[in-house]
Order: C-alpha cells, then structure tokens, then sequence
C-alpha cells in the first residue's frame, strides 16, 4: 500500500469513516425513525443483516445526499456516476458487485449509414396542394412513402465489470453518495471485518477509481468482465493487468423485421434485405463482424491494480486478489471513435493506445490524490450552487429509496432541492467539455436495442437535457450541446441541399453520434419535422445572453444565420398573405378533421403549427440581433425584418386557448404534447406583463391538457406555470413527476424505461419559481409555491452576466445580492415593484424586500 507523506492508514479511516461515534449516532437515529429490516436480495447469500442498526453517515445532508440499507437489485437502483465520457453504475453488492459500463461514443453503425436518396421535390407541390385543399391524411401518406429514412442507430452499453468477494452475511450495511464529492462508498461489516468500498470516475484522470479496504487482510476478490456484445474477449495483459476488447454491431435496428416488410422499406437496409426484398441468410435486428464487412466501433476497458498489501494472480478468468486490506483499481474505457464523420472501423483510432496513455498517466499516483483530484474538479462545478427549502422534516432521512415511497403521504420540501441538485449532478456527470452531449439517458444504458435508441430525439429530449445548463451555473457543460449544434449544422447543410434544394441547413427530430440530418422512418407527421435546427439554435443564442461573449457569438452567428436561410426559403404565403411553414406537425400530436368523403378522421400533418411559428419567429429576431450587433449582413437584415413582420400570428381559439395549429381543428386529447408551450417556456414571446392577453391564452391551454403523469411533460409544464406565476399549480406538477415517474435511484421513469429528461427538466423548471430573467428584467422570486415558504439559494446565473442570492422567510424576500459577471445595467424585480441597477464588473448589490440597495464589499 503507497501511502503520501505524513498520512496512516489508522488516520484514513478516522478521517473518513470515525465508526465508533458514527454507529452510535446511527443506531439512536434509526431506532428514531423506526425503519424496517433490510430486504431480501435478489442473489439469496447476500442477505444484508440487521439493516436497522445502520443509517447515514455522520454530517449527512438531505438535500445533497442519497444512501440505502441494502445493495440495489436492479440496474435502475444503483447510482450513477460519470465524467462526462465515462459512465458507471455499481450495485453494491457484497458477496458480488456489479458495476455497469458505458463510453458515450459507443453507438452502432456509421457514418453515412443514414443516408438515403430522399428528395422533396418531385411530390412537394402536390403535398402542399393536398394540404392547402385540407386532405391531410393524403397528404401524411406521400410524405411517409417518400420523404422518411432509416430508424436511427442505437447507443450500446460497454458491459459489465464483476467483483466478487466473501460470500455470506453482512451486517451494518449502507451505501452512501454525497452529490458534492461524487464518491459512492459501501460499508458493511462481515464476519467480524469492517468492509468499505469508494468508487468514483474522474474527469482529471478520465478513469473509474476503485478502493477496497477492509480493517483486517480478508479481501479476496475475483474480478473480471463480461460484454453484451458476443464477440468481445477479456484476457490478462499484464502482472496486474486484465483487458476486454470488441466490436460493436454495424447495425442495431430497432424495428422488428416484419414491421420493415410491412411497410415495404426493406430497401433502405441492404445489411438485412436482398434487393427483391428477402431476407439475407443471416437476417436479424443486430448484425456483428462479418454479417456487414467488418462495420462497426472498436472497444476496449482495460483494468489495473495501483495499489494492494495482497498477493494478486491474473489470468484469462481474470484477476484474483488474496490476503489483502487494500486493493486500488483503475479502469480506463476508450472506443475507436475518431470523429463523427470518419469511420471508426476503417480510419479509427486505437482504443488499447488510448488506454494505454490514460493508465500511464497514474503511474505513482496514491489513492487520495486521485481522489483529491476528482473531488476538486467536481465540487468546483457542483458547489457554485446551494439550495435549502425549508427545514427538512424527520422523514427526510429515510433511506433514498424509503424517501421515495414516502412523497404521497408526507410534505417534503427538501426533497424539491435534493432533486435540484441532483439534476445539476446528472448534467455534470453526462456532459463535459470534450465529451458528447448528454442523450436520453444521459450515459447511462444497459440495452443493444435501449428504448428510442438512446440517442438524441430533438423535439424536445435534449434540449430539455440542456434548458437549466445556464441558470444552474453549470455553463461549461453546456459546451458539449453547443459543439454537437456546429457538427450538426455542417450536416444539415448537405440534407438541405440534396433532398430540400434550399440554403442553409436543416434537420428533423432524431440524430445519433454521427450527425445524421435526414429524417428517421416511422410516420410523416411524427418524423418529417425539419425545425429541429432552429430550436438548437435557441441554445447558442441563450449561451451568449448569459455570457456575452462577443467571440463565441461571432462562432454563433453563422450557424443561426444558415438555419435562418433555410426557413427563410421554406415559407409559404396563406391566402391573407401571412408566411407560415408549408409541411408542419405538432410534434408527436394530432387533430380531428373532416375529409373528402364527409368523414371524421385524425391527422397529424397540416401547416404553420404554432411551434414552428415561434421558432422562425424567435431565430429571426436573434439573427437580426446579432447581425446588428456583429455589424454584417447588411441586406439579410433588411430582408428578415420584412419577413418577420409577416409571419403568421399566434392567434386564439374559440375556448380562449392559444392555437396549436394554423387553423382551430377538433383537438385528440394529446398524450404528452406540450409544444404549444414553446412560446411561453423555453422562449420568451409570450409574457405575463408583455403579452398577457397570450399569456391568458397559454394558461388555458395548460389547463385544459392538465396530466396525471410525470415524465418531461410534467417538467416542461411545471416551467410554464412557473412563467405564469402560478405557483401552486407549477409546484404540484413537480411533486406529481417525483411521487409517480422515479425510480428508486431517482432516475425518471417508469418499468424498466429510464429517460433523463425529466430530471435535468425538474432542475431547470425549478429555478424558474425562485429566478426569471426571460423579459429584459431579473425578477425574484416570482413563483415562491407555499410549501417552500423559507429557504435560500446562492449561485443562481441570470442573463446579461449576473449572478443571485436569494433569502426568504415565511414566504417573503429578505435578502438579495446581485453581483455582475460583465458590468453591464439590470432591472430587478419583486412583488410588483422595480429597480434599475447599473453595476461595475464584479460589483455586488444587496436588495431588501422593499428593494432598497446597498453596496457590498
């Protein structure tokens, strides 16, 4: 064992664990509490004894940690941890752990493989004549045979790693995260041994880090790999040292073969059909190796022993560790990923070198500076921010899990801010500069063929994934999105011009890692939905209100300016004359309307939706804005003024409901649409104060397609009762999602189905009830829900380079500080009254709740 200078074993464990004081304190908690005997487990020889007598750890937080009496059983009970490029989610098992992998550029197929002959021009005037004439479902049925491509390529999990110890009882057992340090630690005590066990996967050393400490030398661990993919390999590759490496599917398709046959598409994959349409010899849903050329991503995890006072034997089983009180083991996960238009089977890289280079940068490294490393960068990203909501109530130190199934029956406020904060540790763990943006599951997935593809839907999934990136002061975890906004736009600029004939650039509502523009398959008025491009655009715009950045929006602005050309193009006039899109749907909704024959049917594709309307609309005010400012584009300036003056109006319906469409049809009962919203949240058009008679006009709409359900809806709809200043309202939607739609990690989600969304949504909605800064105002507290009547939150970012602190009581601003990041004016707001603020860079500014001000030092 390496210890640094001036450190002891005997001062490690005081410092971390102090168990004498630490079990007393428990056991008196947890008898408090009356918590039940542990669960029975799913492998029967690891029975967790005397549960009851364990609880948290000494100093614990409820509003910043998670922990549990027993190992998780499941995949979506264990905790997750990441760096932004690598994931992980251990069980914490005793006599076995499992640990599950994934490497956010392991997604299969590649480059090119999306990219079909698809061209809008030879049916278009007959699709929008059909639309103009009202027949949509005519309409819906050419664009679906003519104008939708492949199902999109699925993100794969690595696979799994497995440590497996002592078999038997354990007895004081807990595992135990604190979302500031990012360390997920198990204790147990068996056999008369005091076990603890630290994982955690560094961002400075882009490595999982494994400890094992037991307070005598009866560790005796047997670890090793195993893969979903069937032709990975491990094999030992050094002293120390074990290895598995393999390739990824060239493809992966969702859909069953007998829906391609169905609907006559088999020609759209070659891998899998003959070119008369029957099937090859080897035909299935996921295809490896030879079954299509040797396409497909290499991997390889490489595993090694930094530290151990045991003796350790390594074969192709893999490692053996015996007669031991410490092991230290570093895991290092690369692909043959080299960039997103090159093939990694042909021109990738080699991912053992990576491997190689990343564990050799350890050499010497004690287990606390790895740590110590880890835990700086993290906290320096996760501590910006602190929220308290009200003083958290006795139940509030359950175990998670316990927690969670207590939300219906007790008030639990600070459960709201573990949420917050554990929304914020999600997004720092999936997304980090020189990593992939954060997809449906952030990182984290277990399946060949994982629900959506778990990848990234754009018609609202990733984009919610991103929506509190700023306001939650966690801007540079927004780079990845802004990086994968500039590789999207080089692609959509070919789709643009070979299947639309217009400038710019253009995409629809799913991509993978390999920047794939053109639409998915499935049905028109789901997939063929070509505003995707200016929606990423809003993030680039928000980016630069939060930093004003001059330099980044010069990198901006040529990216919205290409969006902006092509909607400038694919406008249409109606018959007053307004522009509106020609070929629109409502994403994923649909409407009652009368056809040809007389008949009631349901359609999906129509024109000029609302939310298309409101993304041309916001697009064209930035780029104008930015132009101005930018002093270029002298004559795109003058041309998209008078375009926008002519975009068709957000109009009202007859029940005083904001329209969804251009035209008032017989609504379904929408299942989770909520893209009218778009408008009022995320964007910026429709105010309280601004706009109000729309802002009535979104409120009963909101209310007419009030949900039972959690998931992203209830997210996006907290946010927009939120902008409402409903906060009652808003605040239910939040406690809806968390007491129906979590799992017992608190991922989202439902079965077996887990989807990010909703949890980086929850983070983002809340700070819109405690923090606004959408209308050219900072307005405090403008949605303060009665059960969050006392608390404080620092940290908080607002547009135009501000950072807040905000305190509270019994519903009522006592204090405020304003400190400008730029130097730049603001108004502030509170309770009906303003003030305007002129700040030096770096000036503080203390608001009471009569908005008095006063320097701070």
């Amino acid at each position: 064992m390496i210890f640094t200078p001036g450190e002891s074993k005997d001062s490690l464990w005081q410092a971390k664990l102090g168990r004498r004081g630490f079990i007393a304190s428990v056991a008196a908690l947890v008898g408090r509490l009356g918590l039940g005997p542990a669960a029975e487990l799913a492998r029967a020889e690891e029975r967790i004894v005397g549960a009851s007598s364990a609880a948290q750890p000494t100093g614990f937080n409820p509003a910043t940690s998670l922990w549990y009496t027993g190992p998780a059983r499941s995949w979506l009970e264990a905790m997750p941890l990441g760096n932004g490029r690598l994931g992980a989610m251990p069980f914490g098992g005793v006599g076995r752990d499992q640990i599950v992998l994934n490497e956010d550029t392991l997604y299969a197929e590649e480059p090119g493989g999306r990219t079909l002959p698809l061209d809008i021009a030879p049916k278009f005037d007959e699709v929008l004549s059909l639309l103009r004439a009202g027949e949509y479902n005519k309409a819906d049925d050419i664009a679906t045979r003519n104008w939708l491509g492949r199902s999109w390529p699925c993100f794969q999990p690595f696979g799994n790693l497995y440590i497996e110890g002592t078999e038997g009882d354990a007895r004081e057992y807990f595992r135990y995260m604190d979302l500031g340090e990012a360390v997920h630690r198990t204790n147990y005590v068996q056999n008369g041994v005091h076990n603890v066990r630290e994982m955690f996967v560094s961002a400075p050393d882009d490595v999982m880090i494994c400890r094992f400490e037991a307070s005598s030398p009866a560790l005796n661990l047997r670890i090793r790999f195993d893969s979903q993919h069937p032709n990975a390999q491990q094999r030992a590759t050094g002293p120390h040292e074990i290895a598995i490496a393999g390739q990824l599917p060239g493809i992966a398709l969702r859909r069953t073969l007998e829906s391609v046959e169905q609907n006559r598409e088999t020609w759209k994959y070659p891998e899998i059909w003959n070119s008369d349409g029957s099937r090859k010899p080897f035909a299935k849903q996921i295809l490896y190796d030879g079954e299509v050329d040797g396409r497909g991503m290499r991997f390889e995890g490489r595993l090694r022993v930094l530290h151990m006072d045991g003796e350790v034997r390594t074969t192709s089983a893999g490692l053996a560790v015996s007669g031991a009180s410490e092991v230290v083991l570093a895991l290092a996960l690369a692909s043959s990923f080299n960039g997103h238009n090159k093939s990694p089977s042909r021109e990738g890289t080699d991912p053992a070198v990576k491997n190689l280079a990343t564990l050799g940068r350890l050499h010497n490294r004690s287990y606390l500076d790895l740590r110590r490393r880890h835990v700086a960068d993290h906290s320096s990203l996760f501590n910006r921010v602190a929220l308290k909501l009200d003083e958290p109530a006795q139940h509030a130190f359950l175990p998670t899990d316990q927690r969670v199934a207590s939300l219906s029956a007790n008030d639990d406020p600070a459960f709201s801010a573990l949420m917050f904060q554990f929304g914020r540790y999600l997004l720092i763990a999936c997304s980090r500069p020189g990593s992939q943006p954060a997809n449906l599951q952030g990182i984290w997935n277990v399946d060949r063929l994982p629900p959506w593809a778990c990848a990234y839907t754009v018609n609202i999934n990733i984009q919610m994934n991103y929506w509190g990136a700023e306001t939650a002061n966690l801007s540079e975890c927004h780079k990845p999105f802004l990086d994968f906004v500039e590789e999207m736009s080089a692609s959509g600029s070919s789709v643009a011009r070979d299947m639309y004939h217009r400038p710019g650039w253009v995409m629809h509502h799913n991509t993978t890692i390999w920047r794939d523009a053109q639409p998915v398959d499935w049905v028109a008025h789901v997939s063929f939905w070509p505003m995707a491009g200016g929606w990423l655009c809003q993030h680039l715009w928000e980016h630069y209100q939060f930093n004003g950045n001059d330099a980044f929006l010069r990198q901006a602005y040529p990216i919205m300016r290409g969006a902006a050309e092509f909607y400038d193009s694919w406008l249409v006039e109606d018959e007053n004359g307004h522009l509106l899109t020609p070929i629109s749907d409502s994403p994923e909704n649909a409407f009652y309307y009368i056809d040809g024959s007389g008949q009631q049917v349901m359609g999906g594709l129509a024109m000029g939706c609302t939310m298309d309307m409101a993304i041309i609309r916001e697009l064209f005010r930035n780029v104008l804005w930015a132009a101005e400012h930018l002093h270029t584009d002298d004559a795109l300036q003058q041309r998209l003024r008078h375009r926008s003056e002519k975009l068709l109006p957000y109009r009202i319906g007859g029940r005083g409901q904001l329209l969804e469409w251009f035209k008032e049809f017989k609504e379904v009962p929408p299942r989770h649409n909520t893209s009218p919203y778009y408008p009022l949240y995320p964007g910026d058009q429709i105010t309280l104060r601004g706009t109000p008679e729309l802002a009535a006009a979104e409120a009963t709409l909101l209310r007419e397609r009030a949900r039972t359900g959690g998931g992203f809806p209830s997210a996006w709809m907290a946010g927009c009762w939120a902008r409402l200043a409903q906060a009652e309202t808003g605040q239910a939607y939040l406690e809806r999602l968390y007491a129906t739609g979590l799992h017992p990690n608190l991922l989202n989600g439902r079965g077996d189905v887990f989807q990010i969304d909703a949890n980086l949504g929850a983070m983002a909605s809340t700070i819109e009830f405690l923090l606004q800064s959408h209308a050219n105002e900072i307005e405090l507290l403008p949605a303060l829900p009665l059960a969050w009547r006392t608390g404080s939150v620092r940290g908080l970012r607002a547009r135009g380079g501000f950072e807040i602190a905000i305190e509270w009581k019994e519903g009522q601003l006592t204090s405020a500080s304003i400190t400008s990041l730029q130097g730049t004016k603001c108004v502030v707001r509170y309770a009906g009254c303003s003030v305007q603020l002129d700040l030096k860079r770096d000036e503080i500014r203390k608001v009471n709740a009569s908005l008095w001000t006063k320097a701070e030092s």
